[in-house]
């Protein structure tokens, strides 16, 4: 099994005021990757849907949930508890992520960027994990990432912030994907078409469709009627790669012949 859960968490992005651009990079990295991202859920930074999320995403046996948000200092962030309890999780305050934030912070004060250094309540709140978790360097900001892993699932809880997020992915994330999740060869193509009408078109992609079972094909209007164009997207994934870009090619093929005649 090779999903992957993406949970962004925060009111800023249910209630419109923040766009989730965190999901979006997650999702085109890790489908880039070759693992297959199931599902992605947006939800409010309360605990009740934080623990009700990941208890449902957990069920589902997935080699890999991703969290971003809710890991800052303020009353609000409350990812951390939250896991902890859908995890059956003691909280406590971890030493190597004390170390990292005590670290940090006093990096920050001699270089002028904050006025105190040293750690205060609400920088200490960073440093409370679940007991099973491990802390992982934030290079761009402050608040350390969660490193968990439970049963046959592992999870990953990042900052919100999308610099730090998509640096802690890169750092970290990224090189343990490619070591422990089953990944493939991930191959995507677009043909663009003088179509505009995606109910003819859809006639002769679907005979595509069934001479290339395993290629996913999908149309996408540039704008009805005033681009007067369609592009379509051609993709597979799978373990051979050599045969994964020959499907696809012979899928746009066909297609390209198709349109010539």
């Amino acid at each position: 099994m090779n999903d992957v859960i993406i949970i962004a968490i925060g009111r800023e992005l249910v209630n419109g005021r923040t766009l989730d651009t965190n999901s979006n990079y997650l999702a085109r990295n890790i489908t880039i990757l070759g693992a297959k991202v199931s599902s992605i859920h947006i939800i409010d930074d309360v605990e009740a849907d934080i623990v009700k999320t990941m208890r449902t995403a957990l069920a589902s046996k997935p080699a890999l949930v991703i969290t971003t948000g809710g890991l800052g200092p303020t009353v609000d962030d409350m990812t951390l508890k939250s896991v902890a309890k859908a995890l059956g999780q003691k909280l406590v305050k971890n030493r190597k992520a004390f170390s990292m934030l005590k670290k940090r912070y006093d990096e920050l004060y001699r270089r002028g960027l904050l006025h105190t250094g040293g750690l205060n309540e609400g920088r200490i709140k960073m440093a409370v994990m679940p007991s099973g978790a491990k802390p992982l360097a934030n290079p761009v900001g402050t608040a350390p990432a969660a490193f968990i892993n439970y049963k046959r699932t592992t999870v990953f809880c990042l900052p919100g912030v999308p610099a730090e997020m998509k640096s802690i992915f890169e750092t970290h994330i990224l090189p343990w994907m490619k070591r422990h999740v089953p990944t493939g060869h991930w191959v995507e193509r677009s043909v663009a078409t003088s179509s505009y009408d995606e109910s003819v078109l859809r006639i002769l992609l679907d005979k595509i469709s069934a001479a290339y079972p395993d290629v996913y094909i999908k149309s996408s209007p540039a704008g009805f009627l005033e681009e007067k164009s369609l592009e379509v997207f051609f993709t597979s994934v799978g373990s051979d790669k050599d045969y994964v870009e020959k499907r696809v090619s012979d899928a746009v093929g066909m297609l390209e012949q198709s349109m010539h005649k």
